[in-house]
């Protein structure tokens, strides 16, 4: 559609519905051209006044140009998804000239900016050329100061409805019961008020418990708490201003608002009261399938939001790697701005090369980012484990040891290289890792040992319905369709067929031997650190692999009569569940060919990958070697991708390194 024709924002004033108005054939405002930006100096941005034209009822803008050193406290920054990047509207101004705008940005400029006639506003979409790449790079490296130099954040998140309302009412009516408690020197809890339904009721009206915590869920489902530059505009903002009378941040839609602060204090006491179990929501993932009961993305989002806020405000720095591994799930619709979006806020940013440069792609971008990061000699904390084709993958072209930060898959929380609870030490204490980045051929080259081949993998069997995080064995979400249970009970079959069958090595296992690698393989728990073992886990896995042979056999009446019987039995089936959960989640496990160890990986491995401990890394990576036909020279360095980290029981502690000599890996 041509610009011309694009509908012109008009005011909302007095009006109900029908906020943006298409322009008429006739009228000076149809012969608006496009709106041509002055440049602006090294630390100047622009903000926005919007006025509204009286006759026409058509906002009109106009840019004020700033230093950011002087200005202080002087304007508003708006926080805010871009959402459909289709043009949509045209915003008008006194030249004559015009800007279009996204219909996130068009709802931000009616309802948000005329609350505040007298302000002005900083706002991505229009304060930025965006049609500049030279501009657009050298202003995102100003947004932190943008941000810890406003009078406030406004975070937009839409228009929002009748279940909004009620979700923020419910929010503000905890936080008064937290404050009321604190103020009379009881402990902040919100149980004694949860567990009153009645007293409930009359607090927040006659809506039904469900209902309230219904609607929290959709509002910290709103998809502002997943993207990728949030994280900067929160934990920034106002950090420079001297003195606030108002909040730092406003989380905002058309007809009501929160203080982020508030939002932050009433979900820590809800976690801290595990009343957070009451927030749910159905995640839809880019591969296709849909998981339900999965935790809200702002509960996570707010809580290390809030965390690093603090750590900001008391000079404890923040590191890249910490940074992009809080960032590896939020969204952005630009995949180079996954990275550039933590500039702000990092302290060690100061490499060239990190520098934003969106006249590059995102494949180039992203290898620079990791080449920087692995000549910082630390590989467990980037970006290997986060790295390999054996992971989803967007970007085609990136070298297999390149994270792919635009993907986001959740496959990553669950590799052994990306947990902080459980740090291995795969290639023994204190080593340094030896890599060297050889840009013309796009490859590494490392020192590794090689432990063993991939002979079996064992994918877990996936459920026809979507799939529930956690909570397997909840009454409500047993079903009676036993052939799901029986298709764990072959897969479990599966791999103690192999543990038990050792060609040229007879196996001298005991049944509890068995049971014992395969339990501390699902959770990641290799005990050869010499870390004593809690001796309720091994009863946990005993219970839990009788309830998938019980349940395999039984329809739902006789499920749920099982679980009646024995409340505290499934409570222990239920433990070992969200322990595998979390470790395992939809990773499989692999055998491996001579030594017959057992260990998980990334969803892409396949039998023939080869297991390597990687000099200077905690966990032992899978790699797949490259054939290129029969045309290698003899002495030619055979060639490697990496598949990915993984699970390796009984080589997490240093012991392959009495299996080999260190040998020159290329890995492109």
């Amino acid at each position: 559609m041509s610009s011309s024709l694009l509908p012109v924002l008009k005011s909302t004033s007095g009006k109900k519905r029908g906020i943006f108005n298409r322009l008429g054939a006739t009228g000076n405002e149809a012969d608006s051209v496009p709106f041509q930006y002055s440049p602006l100096g090294e630390s100047q941005i622009r903000v926005l006044r919007i006025s509204i034209e009286p006759t026409t009822g058509f906002l009109v803008g106009s840019f004020n140009t700033i230093d950011l050193e002087s200005s202080v406290g002087t304007y508003r920054a708006i926080s805010y998804c871009w959402g459909d990047p289709t043009p949509a509207y045209r915003v008008l101004f006194e030249n004559g000239q015009s800007l279009i705008v996204t219909k996130s940005a068009a709802e931000i400029l009616t309802h948000v900016l005329p609350r505040h006639p007298q302000d002005t506003f900083w706002i991505d979409q229009l304060c930025i050329n965006q049609a500049d790449n030279v501009e657009k790079s050298a202003q995102v490296m100003l947004m932190g100061q943008i941000y810890a130099s406003t009078k406030q954040v406004i975070a937009w998140l839409g228009c929002g409805d009748s279940d909004c309302e009620k979700a923020i009412g419910f929010v503000q009516t905890m936080f008064k019961e937290v404050e009321d408690r604190k103020r009379k020197g009881l402990q902040p809890t919100l149980e004694p008020m949860m567990s009153s339904a009645p007293r409930l009721r009359n607090l927040t009206s006659e809506m039904s418990r469900e209902r309230k915590w219904t609607a929290l869920s959709r509002l910290l489902a709103n998809s502002w708490f997943e993207r990728a530059w949030v994280m900067q505009e929160v934990i920034m903002a106002c950090n420079l201003t001297a003195s606030r009378e108002e909040d730092h941040t406003i989380v905002s839609f058309e007809k009501c608002s929160v203080s982020f602060d508030v939002l932050a204090e009433v979900l820590g006491v809800l976690e801290n009261d595990h009343l957070t179990l009451n927030l749910i929501y159905d995640r839809q993932n880019a591969d296709g399938t849909k998981e339900t009961g999965v935790d809200p993305p702002g509960i996570g989002a707010v809580r290390l939001f809030s965390a690093w806020r603090i750590m900001r405000g008391k000079g404890t720095p923040i590191f890249l790697e910490a940074a992009l591994r809080g960032a590896w799930y939020h969204k952005a619709t630009d995949a180079r701005d996954k990275l550039y979006a933590v500039l702000g806020y990092c302290e060690d940013v100061a490499d060239a090369r990190l520098r934003p440069d969106y006249g590059s792609p995102a494949e180039n971008v992203y290898q620079a980012w990791a080449t920087v990061l692995l000549e910082r000699e630390d590989l467990d904390a980037m970006p290997l484990p986060m790295a390999g084709i054996g992971l989803q993958r967007s970007l085609a072209n990136l070298p297999s040891w390149v994270p792919d930060f635009s993907s986001g898959s959740y496959e990553v929380q669950s590799s052994p290289g990306h947990r902080t609870g459980q740090l291995y030490e795969a290639s023994g204490k204190h080593t340094i890792s030896a890599i060297i980045v050889d840009q013309p051929s796009q490859s590494i080259l490392s020192q590794g040992i090689y432990i063993d081949t991939v002979e079996t993998v064992f994918p877990q069997p996936s459920f026809t319905k979507p799939k529930q995080w956690f909570d397997f064995f909840k009454p409500a979400l047993l079903t009676p369709d036993s052939d799901e249970y029986r298709s764990k009970i072959r897969w479990l079959e599966s791999i103690e067929a192999f543990l038990t069958a050792s060609p040229g090595h007879p196996s001298e296992r005991t049944e509890a031997q068995l049971k014992e690698a395969l339990w501390q393989t699902m959770i990641g728990l290799d005990p050869s650190d010499g870390a004593a073992i809690d001796g309720d886990l091994p009863k946990a896995f005993d219970s839990w692999y009788l309830a998938y042979r019980q349940l395999a056999g039984k329809d739902k009446a006789g499920l749920l009569a099982q679980q009646t019987r024995k409340a505290d039995f499934y409570d222990q089936v239920q433990a070992f569940e969200d322990l595998k959960a979390v470790s395992l989640q939809d990773r499989p496990i692999f055998g491996t060919d001579q030594k017959r160890l057992l260990g998980h990986g990334p969803k892409g491995l396949l039998a023939g990958d080869a297991v390597y401990v990687i000099k200077g890394a905690r966990t032992p990576f899978l790699l797949r070697e490259v054939v290129d036909g029969d045309d290698r020279r003899e002495d030619e360095r055979r060639k490697w991708r990496l598949v990915g980290p993984c699970f390796l029981r009984g080589i997490m502690y240093g012991e392959g390194l009495r299996l080999g000599d260190w040998t020159e890996l290329v890995v492109i």
